[in-house]
């Protein structure tokens, strides 16, 4: 094994130590939805598989947690159609939408909140066709039609203007006359007989009409605008569903249904947090509001799926190591490593981890999350730059994703979320000395264990285990994150051992958590009420 490569000039260097390959470390962004060279996104994407599975013209909800790379799969499934496909997509931003005040002014009516940011969402694709239509090598054709299609948005909106009403009122000789104008501008006229002394009073006041949304008029002149532009497959691609607020998204995702899914020319493809998403409610009377997940959009991608290191280790290990070889090589100098000698993902992995079991380990710090991942590789590199050392050593992983941990993720967590992780920590690791633990199918839902697994603290190993010592039951198996079990290592609660003699585990000294199958946690099952038991934070 090489401790050091060959540089053109004959220095020896280190890939640690070399200053090209240091600013390349430096400049790798983990967020697709920051980059905009088109071409980086396409030669750093590694696909899992899930990619032919989007390529087609079905209405989809693709999930997957923070940093997993949703973004990155929506962009380049853009790229690939635009190139591939007789079709045109348009990349939609949800987070850009609405208004400060739509947003945290929830007693304003839920109604008048959902129209106007569905309408903010049909501005942007309208303005992205129009891009379309004006574009340098556009031929002209469609023009009329997209600012049409404007003006059906527009024309609704004007609805919801406010307008003063005077109204003068006078007592002659016991009758009162009453004028006023109505919101359409005509007079009006109302006589009462009455007693009293003679009085004249003006009485001013504001009516407000809400604004409505016609999703036939909509629906059509959107299929019209991109007939004219020659347009027979549109994909809109929709990203960051869940910055919309939680009780707007069942009305949004109506309003799709009724606007977008009956064009036919229209495929919608949706990137969302399973556990942040509403995409239906009950209506009254039976039915939804909102998609019929599997009629209307099918539901079944997860990319958690397909980075879960318990379920396949050698893959996974493979497959990140190529995420990290194609970014860097997208930071270098075209046949920068191919210079330097490193010819192969193996040989790249040889010359900068000091053993396999390091690179495996850095795997198993990032816990199938991409963000992750990086993140802790760019801060074990940069450790291991600081301390002098030639390559990343075990040490300088472990170390980076306990710092990783302390300052991206438990940060993170309000009181009440922490006792729970604590609680857990101690009875899986500090009472049973394993990193995994079961749940009830029927718990899955519990919030707090949404929550803990939205902010990436635990992660869903596998789904539907059946148990033969507790038959007819589902369960779900989560394993705790790779921080939480590293920072014990300097509590008097670092485990030792392993739950179950038969478990294969890793040979490496001094190794914090072993590895665990499912007849090493059987017994532990979390039952959510003992986050009763937890008191509110001050």
């Amino acid at each position: 094994m090489k401790d050091c490569i060959q540089l053109d000039e004959g220095k020896t260097v280190s890939l640690v130590n070399d200053e090209q390959f240091k600013s390349a470390v430096s400049k790798i962004q983990p967020r697709a939805d920051r980059e905009t060279d088109d071409d980086i996104l396409s030669r750093t994407f590694v696909d899992t598989g899930i990619l032919p599975q989007l390529a087609n013209s079905n209405n989809q909800i693709l999930y997957g947690r923070r940093g997993t790379g949703k973004s990155h799969v929506l962009r380049v499934l853009g790229l690939q159609i635009e190139k591939t496909a007789p079709g045109t997509t348009l990349y939609i931003d949800l987070r850009v939408l609405g208004s400060a005040s739509l947003m945290i002014q929830l007693d304003r009516p839920l109604a008048d909140r959902a129209v106007a940011v569905f309408k903010d969402l049909l501005s942007l694709l309208q303005g992205q066709l129009m891009d379309l239509a004006t574009a340098p090598k556009a031929s002209g054709s469609g023009l009329q039609e997209v600012s049409e299609f404007e003006d059906v948005i527009r024309a609704k909106s004007v609805s919801i203007a406010e307008r003063d009403i005077s109204q003068r009122s006078k007592v002659i000789g016991g009758s009162s006359v009453k004028i006023g104008f109505t919101g359409s501008g005509l007079p009006n006229a109302e006589v009462n007989a009455t007693d009293g002394n003679e009085d004249e009073k003006t009485v001013s006041h504001t009516e407000a009409l809400r604004d409505t949304i016609v999703f036939a008029e909509v629906a059509l002149q959107l299929d019209t605008a991109l007939e004219a532009l020659g347009i027979t497959n549109l994909y809109i691609l929709i990203d960051e569903w869940t910055a919309i607020p939680s009780d707007l998204q069942p009305y949004i995702a109506e309003f799709l249904r009724r606007t977008f899914i009956p064009v036919k020319r229209v495929t919608l493809k949706i990137a969302a947090l399973e556990y942040r998403s509403r995409f239906s409610i009950p209506a009254e009377g039976g039915g939804v509001v909102g998609f019929e997940l599997g009629p209307d959009v099918s539901a079944n991608l997860d990319l958690d799926d397909y980075y879960v290191y318990d379920r396949n280790p050698a893959h996974v290990v493979d497959l990140f190591l190529e995420v990290l070889l194609k970014h860097l090589e997208s930071e270098l100098p075209d046949g920068y490593l191919d210079s330097t000698g490193i010819k192969s993902a193996g040989a790249f992995r040889r010359d900068l981890f000091t053993e396999q079991a390091t690179f495996t380990e850095l795997v198993r710090a990032g816990e199938g999350v991409v963000r992750d991942f990086i993140g802790v590789f760019t801060a074990a590199y940069f450790r291991a730059v600081r301390e002098g050392k030639l390559k990343i050593d075990l040490n300088s992983v472990e170390e980076a994703a306990r710092a990783w941990y302390e300052t991206d993720k438990s940060t993170n967590l309000s009181h009440e979320q922490s006792e729970a992780l604590h609680l857990i920590i101690n009875e899986v690791i500090g009472s049973r000395q394993a990193k995994m633990f079961m749940l009830a199918r029927e718990h899955n839902d519990d919030p707090m264990v949404q929550s803990l697994f939205d902010l990436r603290l635990l992660h869903l190993v596998s789904r539907g285990y059946s148990d033969k010592e507790n038959p007819g039951l589902r369960y779900n198996i989560y394993a705790l994150d790779y921080g939480t079990y590293v920072d014990l290592k300097r509590t008097k609660s670092e485990p030792e051992g392993v739950v179950d003699s038969e478990v294969a585990i890793d040979a490496t000294p001094d190794r914090i958590v072993p590895f665990a199958d499912k007849r090493s946690i059987r017994r532990i099952i979390l039952n959510p009420a003992v986050f009763d038991k937890i008191q509110p934070g001050p």
